[in-house]
Formats: C-alpha cells, sequence, structure tokens
C-alpha cells in the first residue's frame, strides 16, 4: 500500500507533471510565477543591497582606530548615495515604463547620476570642509567635480543592477507566459481527445440499440438504455483532472461491459486479475473503456463463438502495468488498423508521461490481441487534497 509520503511525493503526473527525476509536458497545472517564484520587491533588494555594502564599510575600517575619520567620512558616503539612490530609483523607473531604447538609457542615466553625483560630491565635501578637513588646509570648490566621480559610479553601479534585475524579472515572466500557454495547448488538445471517446462509444452503444428495437427486443434494449446512462453519469463526472483512480476506471469498465454482456450474453467471457493495493494508483481517465471497447467490438464480437477478454494490473519496479488480452478473427496476414480508441489513447499517454510510458499492440499470434500499457506508478490525489499536499511540502 502507498504511505501519505508517497502520496505527498508523488503527486498527480497531470498536476505537477514530473517525478522519478524525470519532466513530463505540462497539461492542467498552469504555469505561473508563484508567491514563492517572484522576485524580491524594489524594497527587499533595497535594505539587503546597501545594509550589505554599509557592513563591509564598516568593517574593513574597524581594525583601524587610526582611520576612525575616515570611517565617518564613508559612513556618511553610504548614507547620502543610499537617499539619492530613490531619486535615481525615479528616473529609471520612468525609463523602464516607457520602454525607451537603450541608447536613451545610457543617456539619460549617465546624466541623471552625474547630476546626483555632483549634489552628493558638494555635501561630503561640505561634510568634510566643516568636520574632518584640517585648519591648515585650504578648501577649494574644483573639489566638487573630484568627490563626484564616486557617488556618480555608485549610482550608475546601482543603475545596473536595477536595470538587469527588471531585464531578468521580465525574461522570467516571459518565459512564465510562453510555459503557461503552452500548458493551455497541452489541455485543450487533452479535452479534445477526451471528450473524442464519448461520441465514438455512444454512437456504437446507440447502434446495438437500435438494432435491439428494430429486433424487437425492448427488455434488452431498456437495460442497455439503462446501463448507457450509468455509465455517462460515471463518466461525465469531471472534477478537472486527465487521472483518476485504477477503481474508477475499474468500475467504468465494468458498467461497460455489463452493456455489452446484455448484447453479446455468453459470448462475452470477462477474466479480471487486479491486484487490490494498485487501486489508488492514477491513471488516464477512460483509459481501459476504450481498450476494453476495442476488445470487444473488434476481436469478440465478430467472433461466433465469442470469447475471453482477460484483463490484468500489477507492478513491475517503479511501473504500474496494464495488460488486456482479447481473442480475435485470424488476421491471415492481413494488416491491422487502428481505430478512434487506441489512436486516442496513445496520443493521451504521450501528452501525459511523454517518454516516461509504453503502449504495445501484439498480433504475433494471429487470433489473439494483447494490449500492454506500462506508465509511472503513483498514487492519484484528488484536487481537493492537494492544497493540503502543497502545505506539508511547504
Amino acid at each position: 500500500m502507498f504511505s501519505w509520503y508517497q502520496t505527498a511525493k508523488r503527486v498527480n503526473f497531470a498536476m505537477y507533471g514530473c517525478a522519478r527525476r524525470m519532466v513530463f509536458p505540462l497539461t492542467y497545472f498552469s504555469v505561473r510565477i508563484s508567491e514563492e517564484q517572484r522576485l524580491p520587491s524594489f524594497w527587499q533588494v533595497q535594505t539587503l543591497g546597501w545594509s550589505v555594502y554599509f557592513v563591509l564599510q564598516l568593517l574593513s575600517f574597524l581594525p583601524s582606530k587610526e582611520l576612525r575619520s575616515e570611517l565617518t567620512y564613508r559612513l556618511a558616503f553610504c548614507a547620502i548615495c543610499f537617499l539619492a539612490s530613490f531619486l535615481q530609483h525615479i528616473v529609471c523607473r520612468r525609463l523602464w515604463r516607457k520602454q525607451a531604447s537603450w541608447s536613451l538609457v545610457v543617456r539619460v542615466v549617465a546624466l541623471s547620476c552625474y547630476s546626483l553625483g555632483l549634489i552628493c560630491g558638494t555635501v561630503l565635501l561640505w561634510i568634510e570642509a566643516k568636520y574632518m578637513m584640517p585648519a591648515w588646509e585650504k578648501f577649494e570648490w574644483y573639489y566638487i567635480f573630484a568627490n563626484a566621480l564616486s557617488p556618480t559610479f555608485v549610482l550608475a553601479l546601482w543603475s545596473a543592477l536595477y536595470f538587469g534585475i527588471k531585464f531578468y524579472g521580465a525574461q522570467a515572466e516571459e518565459r512564465a507566459r510562453l510555459l503557461h500557454l503552452e500548458s493551455l495547448v497541452h489541455e485543450a488538445e487533452l479535452k479534445a481527445l477526451q471528450y473524442q471517446i464519448h461520441p465514438h462509444f455512444l454512437f456504437n452503444t446507440l447502434n446495438s440499440i437500435s438494432t435491439l428495437v428494430y429486433e424487437r427486443d425492448t427488455a434488452t434494449a431498456n437495460r442497455m438504455i439503462a446501463r448507457l446512462a450509468d455509465f455517462f453519469r460515471a463518466t461525465l463526472d469531471d472534477n478537472g483532472t486527465y487521472e483518476s483512480p485504477l477503481r474508477d476506471e475499474l468500475d467504468i469498465t465494468r458498467l461497460y461491459l455489463e452493456i455489452e454482456k446484455t448484447r453479446l450474453g455468453e459470448r462475452l467471457i470477462v477474466i479480471e486479475e487486479i491486484d487490490s493495493s494498485l487501486l489508488e494508483a492514477a491513471v488516464p481517465r477512460l483509459l481501459l473503456q476504450p481498450l476494453v471497447e476495442n476488445a470487444v467490438r473488434h476481436g469478440i464480437a465478430k467472433r461466433r463463438d465469442g470469447g475471453e477478454l482477460f484483463m490484468t494490473a500489477f507492478q513491475e519496479k517503479d511501473d504500474l502495468v496494464i495488460y488486456v488480452r482479447n481473442e480475435l478473427m485470424p488476421l491471415n496476414g492481413k494488416p491491422c488498423t487502428y481505430g478512434i480508441g487506441l489512436t486516442n489513447i496513445r496520443t493521451r499517454l504521450q501528452q501525459l508521461y511523454g517518454d516516461a510510458h509504453q503502449f504495445t499492440i501484439d498480433f504475433s499470434d494471429g487470433d489473439v490481441c494483447k494490449v500492454t500499457i506500462r506508465i509511472p506508478l503513483h498514487t492519484y490525489v484528488a484536487p481537493a487534497e492537494l492544497a493540503g499536499v502543497r502545505v506539508l511540502e511547504s
């Protein structure tokens, strides 16, 4: 039996799309940048970056007591550049929002950085002249232009980091948007494939019912209509996923077989060998019914004496193996063609599991068809339980 730990880790493939160190095509789960995946906010980056810079300046001067005045200047430098970065942020944000060309960005950023650098240099020079400059040293106003170089460089570096982070964030959002669009395409394809099953089955069943009505076998026709209603009630109960427990798939398949037994009687012999520990394993929705329908319609029903339908499901290493065998009319060298059901199954398995699945059809015995499906073994998790799983994982 599967443990809760396995359930939490091996959640529905159609929802998460990966397990066992493999990546599968995205289907139901819409890709988006979650709250945990989004880039930090401006205030987070601003506070963290300047705090680290401030601490590094502080630690670099602590060992030397003789340089305490220089430390005071450096701390004042950090504080003034920190305040100036907010003004620079206004400039950079407007450029980003206007989607200005890079040449314009470079010119405006260079001008704003140097302008703010002049202001910072002037304030720093005033602090130095008033509190730290020796009495014998003469003050010169051209020092302002020299003092402006360091703040200008720091603000230019800050601007480069701002645009770099913004550009990276935009690229991440674009990648997420493209992945989301890709997942929507896969979802639409799977929906179309899943809905394709119903009209195909409905046509075949209604054709059988019309034959019974024509033959005036109303009692049998009524039983088939009742079973048909039960079947569609079960299959149309869509909970938003593309997988369901093996238990539910077996129930749907048995409903279908009851319909066929009503028509074929003792000509249809069904044998099941299902490992009860695998009943909660996840399989694609409406996987077994098209397989069984194909076996009955194109195999057993065409035989005068009917035939045997054998179904089994078992675990082999980390895979779930589903095996269906049925008798059919001898092919006598004729090529085998695949109908809607088998083609549909093959496509859906590829969409859901990629290269992690195997789907083989064997006609080598001539009068026997053997279908083997191998998919990664994982426990089905209902959508209502996924929220609890995510809380446990976080």
